[in-house]
C-alpha cells in the first residue's frame, strides 16, 4: 500500500574475517560491492544509509513485505556475481504507526539474527 513502509537491515557476513585475513582493504571492497548491489538492486527513492562496521539500513516506502523480500533477492543475487563467496543477511519489517527508528530497526535486527539461526551454519 502506498502508506507501507518495510525497513531492511543489512549485515554484511563475515567481514571482520575479511579485514582479518585479507585486509582492511578487501574489507572495503566488500562494503563497498554490498552498497553498490543495494543501490542497484533497489529502487530510485528507497534509502540506503550505512549504520554501523558491517551494516545497512535501507528504508523502501510503499511496498508490501513479499515484494521488498523479492528486492532483497535481487539485491542478494547481485552480490553474489560481483563478490562471489560473500554474502549479507537480510532481516525485514513493516514499519508500525507508533513505532520510533530505535524501535523499528531492533525489531529488523532481531528478524535477521532469527533468519540467520533458521538458515544455519
Amino acid at each position: 500500500s502506498p502508506t507501507s513502509l518495510v525497513v531492511a537491515f543489512v549485515d554484511v557476513d563475515r567481514l571482520k574475517l575479511v579485514n582479518d585475513t585479507a585486509g582492511h582493504a578487501a574489507g572495503d571492497s566488500l562494503l563497498r560491492a554490498v552498497a553498490q548491489a543495494l543501490l542497484t538492486g533497489l529502487r530510485p527513492y528507497d534509502s540506503v544509509m550505512r549504520y554501523g562496521g558491517d551494516e545497512f539500513v535501507c528504508v523502501l516506502p510503499g511496498v508490501s513485505l513479499p515484494h521488498a523480500r523479492e528486492r532483497i533477492r535481487e539485491v542478494q543475487e547481485l552480490l553474489a556475481a560481483a563478490a562471489p563467496g560473500r554474502r549479507m543477511s537480510v532481516g525485514l519489517v513493516l514499519h508500525r504507526a507508533a513505532e520510533d527508528v530505535d524501535q523499528v530497526i531492533a525489531r529488523a535486527d532481531a528478524d535477521l539474527y532469527a533468519r540467520r539461526r533458521a538458515a544455519g551454519p
